[in-house]
């Protein structure tokens, strides 16, 4: 009696924090990538005012997310050959669709804030990287390490943004392996293809049929009270451009669904992914 009440409290508790997970690290990735590159708001520019880059970056964790999401659904939980200690959690199913999708990002920020306890280390980054090309100005060698810091730089930006939006590819890529020991390789590849374009298509295809169905409502040309705006720009520390009702609407309602859209996915994965009579998915 005892254990089964362990288990049920345990599933009662895994239903109530799993969710959050994704919702958590899907709303700050979210602010991060946006405010990185377009300051606004706090529930950030909407997709109409997009750039490819804010595209790039967005869409990468939730491809990710609805591609674990369906790829996973029929998986075992457990690899074929047990891992020992936190080898044996990483490489759970709820891992992979829980914080899978943001691995990335999770690593990005991890190595920042562990980098950062060692003083020094940015200003003398930052010393380093101006003055190089400055060394040698005006010789032949100047210019061969000019272009090497800008071709190092660019790639450098390029490798960190793909990391950043796209880290998810690793566990996916663990998950297909798995499937492929089980015989499952093609029909985990196309759920999960399935379920990541279902999921982006009806969370923008929504967003976009509701700001047209009521288009005077979520394009109100009527700028923001100037009570308002000024707290918009105490909070967003320097934006300047000038924000009108419908930009706030679509902000706000992007932001709302985006949030809603991801806890649905949880749930419905959490439904979709459990034993059914005492047997483990195959």
């Amino acid at each position: 009696m005892a254990n089964r009440f362990r288990r049920e409290l345990g599933l009662v508790i895994a239903w109530l924090l799993f969710p959050l997970v994704p919702v958590v690290l899907e709303d700050v990735h979210y602010t991060v990538s946006i405010f990185a590159f377009d300051a606004a708001t706090r529930a950030g520019p909407d997709p109409f005012v997009w750039s490819w880059l804010n595209w790039v970056l967005v869409l990468g964790p939730l491809l990710g997310y609805g591609f674990l999401a369906g790829a996973t659904v029929r998986l075992p939980d457990v690899p074929a050959v047990p891992r020992r200690h936190m080898r044996n959690v990483l490489v759970r199913r709820a891992v992979w669709v829980g914080i899978g999708p943001w691995w990335g990002a999770v690593v990005c920020v991890g190595v920042f804030f562990a980098l950062a306890q060692f003083q020094g280390f940015f200003p003398a980054l930052q010393r380093w990287h101006p003055r190089l090309p400055t060394a040698w100005e005006g010789t032949a060698a100047g210019m061969v390490l000019s272009w090497t810091s800008v071709a190092f730089t660019w790639l450098f930006w390029i490798a960190l943004a793909g990391f950043w939006a796209y880290g998810w590819l690793w566990p996916a890529a663990s998950a297909l392996a798995r499937s492929a020991r089980v015989g499952q390789w093609q029909a985990t590849l196309i759920r999960g293809i399935v379920v990541a374009v279902a999921f982006v298509g009806s969370l923008f295809g929504s967003f976009w049929a509701a700001t047209a169905v009521w288009r005077s409502y979520f394009f109100d040309a009527r700028f923001v009270p100037l009570a308002l705006l000024a707290v918009g720009l105490a909070v967003t520390s320097g934006c300047a451009a000038r924000i009108t009702y419908g930009d706030m609407r679509r902000r706000e309602l992007f932001h709302a669904m985006l949030v809603a859209w991801v806890l649905g996915l949880a749930l419905m994965w959490r439904w979709w992914s459990r034993s059914r009579g005492g047997h483990r998915p195959s």
